[in-house]
């Protein structure tokens, strides 16, 4: 089909410009270009000017209250596009909904993630929720459920999430989860040297407590491992290490451009870790970071929940509570593994996550269908 016959879709999001991390580049400018004349809208804050680039948009941070005025007058044609979808920018998804019916698209919200409510967690955890913030944190909630009730499809990354945070939306969901791109997927590869290879991705924050796994690292009795951090914030990271110099040598922190160089760095390791406290709003979603550990096949460390286990069993991963001496169990437990018994577990997880629908390909199919059936 060719881009002429295909209806088309804008996708604005909040995710950086050149981003391939998440569903952006396998699902949105990959798999669903099959069905849909997709074009994306990056916002950023490092550019004063407007750039077409193909059939991406930039467009600088300071016009998300008048979104569409914008591209507009850039001579983005949006009577031509059949849907608009709004990713997590309440400002945006403000001015969408306000000019939707002038230019008569299906307009879409996707919350990747309950980060109004990890604000207010993560106030509550530092003991710093002042009444203004607190104020501030439910009309942030509230106006959020106003909008989204206004929407034709609510697009959460769980049925978990939107039960626990979005329950009185009212409005027509469809959860879009984090997946595998079967174009990218590998086979197990044994990590060079001696040493089992840990990776973790992600942030440090306070919230998410990675303290925790430090602790349990240096609790560690075996000395053949070695830890990985990949982070978009290495000197944080850093910052953060330099409170346990028992681990000097035994941690490397690392940064990736983009997708492939992170797979590059998974692929080098052999057990991933995904362990995140066990409070709400991290037990309604499956972390991102699982798929680009199973992508490379590798095993992954799971805080041991229901959600987690909705997808992935003893077979495929190593669940443990969020307890220090929980996780140093575990990690000398995958020490002691065979290289094929983590071979053969990393493979059962990436064959399990593509038959369970967390595939790309086949996602791109069925959220086709959801939304030639509005």
């Amino acid at each position: 089909m060719s881009n002429e016959t295909k209806k088309k879709l804008l996708y604005i999001t909040d995710q950086h410009e050149y981003t391939d991390h998440g569903s952006i580049s396998a699902l949105f400018n990959g798999y669903l270009k099959e069905y849909l004349d997709v074009h994306v809208v990056y916002l950023t804050k490092y550019k004063n000017s407007f750039q077409k680039k193909g059939t991406d948009y930039i467009v600088p941070q300071q016009y998300t209250k008048n979104i569409c005025d914008y591209l507009e007058s850039k001579d983005v044609d949006l009577n031509s596009f059949s849907y608009v979808f709004v990713r997590n920018m309440l400002d945006v998804l403000s001015d969408t909904l306000k000019n939707r019916s002038k230019f008569g698209f299906k307009l879409g919200y996707r919350a990747s993630f309950p980060k109004t409510e990890e604000a207010l967690a993560a106030n509550k955890e530092k003991n710093k929720t002042s009444l203004l913030k607190t104020v501030g944190g439910y009309f942030e909630k509230f106006n959020k459920q106003r909008l989204l009730s206004e929407c034709d499809l609510f697009m959460p990354t769980s049925k978990d999430m939107e039960e626990v945070f979005y329950s009185d939306s009212g409005v027509r969901s469809y959860p879009l989860p984090a997946g595998l791109c079967p174009n990218r997927i590998t086979s197990h590869r044994i990590s060079d040297g001696a040493d089992r290879n840990f990776i973790y991705v992600g942030t440090l924050d306070g919230l998410r407590n990675f303290q925790q796994v430090l602790v349990a690292f240096s609790k560690v009795k075996s000395q053949e491992w070695h830890l990985n951090i990949s982070t978009f914030n290495p000197k944080f990271a850093q910052t953060v290490l330099n409170n346990y110099p028992s681990l000097v040598g035994k941690v490397t922190v690392r940064e990736a451009g983009n997708l492939d160089e992170l797979l590059v760095q998974v692929d080098d390791c052999d057990i991933g870790i995904a362990l995140l406290p066990d409070i709400s709003v991290y037990n309604t979603v499956i972390p991102a970071k699982v798929m680009d550990y199973y992508t490379c096949a590798i095993p992954t460390i799971l805080t041991d929940n229901p959600k987690n286990r909705t997808i992935l069993s003893d077979e495929d991963a190593l669940f443990c509570p969020f307890e220090v001496d929980a996780i140093t169990a575990t990690i000398e437990k995958s020490i002691t593994m065979t290289e094929e018994e983590i071979s053969d577990m990393g493979h059962s997880g990436q064959a399990k996550l593509l038959k369970h629908k967390r595939n790309y390909e086949i996602m791109a199919k069925e959220l086709f269908e959801e939304l030639e059936s509005l």
